[in-house]
């Protein structure tokens, strides 16, 4: 693997692993703060991330040895709004800077197994910036979000609001591989 898409996995690797965690923290804050759409949204991401975080180490497998792996982003536990904010400059970071990059890289570098990667957390990030976009209106409202239930896809972390369809719309997973979170 080249130099440079190996450092971009583990760029994404480092970025993705910490958002897991702070929007599962995240989550938990806006359940007890009173939002409980929102403590799921937050949930439902969060098992996203831990996603793409798998399919960015799994691509990388054959590159072992201590790497430093690390990434800028928001930071503590706040409140609600404060966190979406955080979520949505971290969402929208991923999508106009972070991804298109990596991803273009690793296609010129012939690395399809780290493009494919690449595109489908890019692809998912623009679903989690509208969705979280909504929910900051909603608490800007002073509302809970309103949404029948979230789907996953387990192979590719595509999340989206409404009924699960058949297969997923970007990886084609079949149903069996898309958890709802209600």
């Amino acid at each position: 693997m080249h130099d440079m898409t190996a450092a971009n996995l583990r760029s994404a690797f480092g970025g993705e692993s910490q958002a897991h965690m702070r929007y599962k923290i995240w989550g938990d804050v806006a359940q007890k703060e009173g939002f409980p759409k929102i403590g799921k949204l937050f949930h439902a991401v969060s098992f996203a991330e831990q996603i793409h975080a798998t399919s960015h180490f799994s691509v990388h497998k054959d590159l072992t040895g201590a790497f430093l792996v690390n990434a800028m982003a928001g930071f503590g536990i706040g409140h609600t709004k404060e966190n979406l904010a955080n979520a949505l400059e971290g969402e929208n970071f991923e999508i106009n800077e972070m991804y298109p990059t990596y991803k273009n890289t690793a296609e010129f570098q012939g690395e399809k197994n780290a493009e494919r990667s690449f595109l489908w957390a890019l692809e998912t990030e623009k679903e989690h910036a509208k969705l979280f976009q909504k929910a900051k209106e909603a608490v800007e409202a002073k509302k809970d979000m309103d949404y029948p239930s979230l789907y996953v896809c387990k192979v590719c972390g595509y999340t989206h609001e409404g009924e699960p369809p058949g297969k997923c719309p970007l990886c084609g997973a079949p149903r069996e591989r898309i958890e709802v979170f209600k």
